[in-house]
């Protein structure tokens, strides 16, 4: 096959020369020094995006660095499963199961707001007994090991640390019947559930409790406390994203 050339005299005049590589276009008849000079700049080309992508990088949380506080989300199930655990026919939404305010996690917070997530951790994952010890107050061992894994990874404990911890800060709390809708679904204020909680619960002050409410269900209870769990208030952003609505709704228990 022919070696095709661009002569100098082609090139237009006054204008840039073209890459030795385009002058023998397609690459069938290039030489290899075409090829070469492809591959240089197809290496560097690499090179850069690798280099932006690496100054992106979000910087690693330090997890030794306490800067914050502890949040215990508490979950109203009968709000989940309307929303969608029925749907997915989780054994938590069966009639019977009686499953009312559970653990969804704990979680750690910046104290000016944020929160770290995925943190690297010279800790291994937890053990299927260890996941399944969390059942009773978590509801699925799946959540448990998606919990540690997000947010437990953060805390600097390990599984085992992680997981007494939540369990003693769920312990140390009471549920009063006037937000435990038994046989029927529930309609009041949320500042209404948020003191009937309270006063069941004293050690915590107005603004260390928030409610969420998705389409106007009482969803969560999230509960801000230090790392020896001791109540403390919410940070802005966190008590910002608390319920607005007039009136919730507390579907009744499975």
């Amino acid at each position: 096959m022919r070696m095709l050339h661009r002569a100098p005299e082609d090139r237009l005049q006054g204008g840039p020369a073209f890459p030795r590589f385009l002058e023998c276009w397609p690459y069938s008849v290039c030489s290899r020094r075409g090829k070469d000079e492809m591959r240089k700049i197809m290496l560097a080309a690499l090179a850069v995006v690798a280099l932006t992508a690496w100054l992106w990088l979000p910087p690693r949380e330090d997890v030794s660095a306490r800067d914050g506080y502890l949040v215990l989300a508490l979950s109203w199930t009968p709000s989940w499963c309307a929303a969608e655990g029925a749907a997915r026919g989780d054994q938590r939404c069966d009639a019977g199961s009686g499953a009312g305010w559970l653990v969804h996690g704990l979680w750690p917070q910046h104290k000016g707001g944020g929160w770290p997530e995925f943190c690297d951790t010279d800790h291994p994952a937890p053990a299927r007994p260890a996941l399944q010890g969390m059942v009773d107050i978590m509801g699925s061992a799946g959540l448990a090991r998606h919990q540690w894994a997000k947010h437990g990874s953060c805390t600097g404990l390990d599984a085992e640390g992680y997981f007494a911890q939540t369990r003693t800060a769920f312990n140390g709390l009471t549920f009063p019947q006037t937000i435990r809708a038994q046989a029927q679904p529930q309609n009041l204020a949320p500042d209404t559930l948020l003191a009937e909680f309270r006063r069941a619960n004293p050690q915590f002050g107005q603004e260390s409790v928030t409610l969420t409410c998705p389409s106007g269900m009482a969803q969560e209870l999230r509960l801000c406390l230090t790392y020896d769990l001791t109540p403390r208030p919410c940070d802005a952003r966190l008590q910002a994203r608390g319920c607005s609505a007039n009136s919730v709704t507390l579907p009744a228990l499975p």
